[in-house]
Formats: C-alpha cells, structure tokens, sequence
C-alpha cells in the first residue's frame, strides 16, 4: 500500500514526488514512456530558473535522479484503469499482476500533441511527419524541412532544425506568430530559414515517404506546393484525459478540475501540471502545481 500513486512522470509529477517523499510518505510514480514529459522532446529550455540554457532531456534527467535519491519506486508501465473503494484508490497497471493500491492518487498525465487531420497524414506518419524534433531532426541532414505552428514549440524546433536541415520553412495560418518574439528575432537572421504565413497546409504527398506539402494562402486563395523530405507539427496540445473520461472531473474541453489545493471533486484524487484546467502551461507552473498538491496530499494522508 502506498501513501500516494502518481501517473505521470513529467516536471509536475515529479515535483509532486520530490515533495510527498521529503513528507515522509511512501510514493510510487508510474510512467509509460521516459521520464520529463514534454520536456524530453524539447531541444533546449531558456527560461528555467538557474540554467542559462539547459537541454530537456539534460532536466528531465536531473529531475529524475532526484526522484530517485528519494527513495520513489518507479513503474515504468502504462496504467489501463483507475478505480476507488472506500477510500482506497487501486490503479491497474499493464504489466503487473496484482493492482497498486494507495490512500491518495495524482493524475499527471500532460497534454498530447494535436493532429492536422488533412489527407495524407496518416499515410506519412513516420515517414516524414513528426511531432518531436529532437527525436527525428538526425534523419533530415542537409535536407529540406517544414515546421508547422506559430507557438513557442514550432518556433524553438526550427531553431533547433536550422541547425540540421538545408531549409526550413516555417509555415502558420496567422500574419503573426503567438511565440516570443525573441524566438521570431533569431529565426529571422537564418539564411536557411523561409516563413510561410497566412498559410493552411491542406495535404501532404508523395511516394513511399513524403516529398511535398499543399498549401493554401489565406488571403489570396493560391494554392502551392514545396518540396521537403520531413514535417513537424506544432498544432497545439490536447488533454491526455484517456484515463479519467469516465470520472466526471474535466471541464467541457477535457482538462481537469480543481480547487485551490489541486484537489478534484473526487476526495483524495488530485491533480497537476498541464492536465488542469488553467490558461498557462509552462514547466515553472506545472512544478509549483506539484508542490502543491504534494503538500497537501502530506496533510490528507496524516489526517
């Protein structure tokens, strides 16, 4: 039996086991894939506090480890159902035979990537569209490349492409990016680097991988191809909420809610990070959600 049973292992998860254990209760966190969340799938972070520049797997990492100094059991699994008894939570975890059981659980599950959903997405999924950069940029030396969004994301993977690909087109539907404008800055000095704006991608083709991208201008109505061998989508995020759909705790676009104490309306189920529901979603607010709900999960689990 455990104190607390967090699902997920990204900065907010972690930050919530870093806090319980130091409560002195006993922690176990689960998480399917590796351990940083979104962060692993970031090439470099600037606006962590006390790291000038840092890479994300360089953090999720340093996070990590200190999760693990504390004594938190690990289970590097995929969690299939959640259920309550009584005031027990029991967790059902793909992999072990016997369910975990806990008086208090965390639900830090994140957010996923959103799809375009245009004609040709699924067939070239893997073989020329990506949503991780870092993962996949090795494979576009010297080659041309599209990044599509407008967001700090699809700003910091072309920086971090432009430093592989031959070109980098940069393509977004408004006039005006909604990334920091010290991002647009460094982009803008790029001699490889070409943005694409007032422009909606409507199909990608090719043969057996991708080679180009149809697009259409919004304002005149052209439509026009490029040639690229790789695309990254930066679309936006989505509540990864596969697991609590049936508790009745989300608001009506999927994310979780929760009072001041991070807690849901179910007792002793919490949540955090960027599964909640709230405007900003940053690696600064998901570690000040953690620490919040791990203190006061320190106080449920001691009443």
């Amino acid at each position: 039996m455990f104190d607390v049973l967090i699902i997920g292992a990204g900065p907010a998860g972690m930050t919530a086991a870093i806090y319980a254990a130091r409560g002195n209760l006993k922690v176990g966190i689960i998480e399917q894939g590796a351990p940083g969340g979104a962060m692993v799938n970031t090439s470099v972070i600037e606006n962590y506090p006390g790291f000038k520049k840092i890479e994300g797997t360089s953090l999720a990492l340093e996070m990590f480890e200190q999760v693990n100094d504390l004594g938190v059991e690990y289970f590097g699994y995929s969690v299939i159902d959640i259920e309550k008894n009584e005031d027990i939570f029991k967790v059902t975890v793909e992999g072990l035979a016997e369910k975990l059981e806990s008086k208090a659980l965390v639900v830090a599950t994140g957010t996923k990537n959103k799809h375009l959903n245009i004609p040709g997405e699924e067939t070239y999924k893997g073989k020329g569209i990506s949503w991780c950069a870092i993962c996949d940029g090795s494979f576009y030396k010297n080659k041309p490349v599209a990044v599509i969004g407008g967001g700090n994301s699809a700003l910091e993977e072309a920086l971090y492409l432009a430093d592989i690909a031959s070109k980098v087109y940069v393509i977004h539907r408004r006039d005006e990016f909604r990334g920091a404008e010290i991002l647009v800055s460094k982009l803008k000095v790029r001699e490889n680097v070409e943005f694409i704006l007032n422009t909606i991608p409507l199909e990608f083709l090719g043969e057996e991988n991708l080679k180009q991208i149809k697009l259409q201008n919004k304002l005149s109505s052209e439509v026009f191809t490029i040639d690229v061998d790789g695309c990254f989508e930066y679309v936006g995020q989505q509540p990864a909420n596969q697991l609590i759909s049936k508790l009745e705790i989300t608001d009506e676009r999927g994310y979780v809610v929760v009072d001041k104490n991070f807690e849901t309306s179910i007792k002793g189920l919490y949540a955090c990070g960027d599964i909640v529901a709230k405007e900003i979603r940053q690696i600064a607010t998901a570690i000040n959600d953690g620490a919040i709900a791990a203190l006061n999960i320190v106080k449920y689990c001691k009443e």
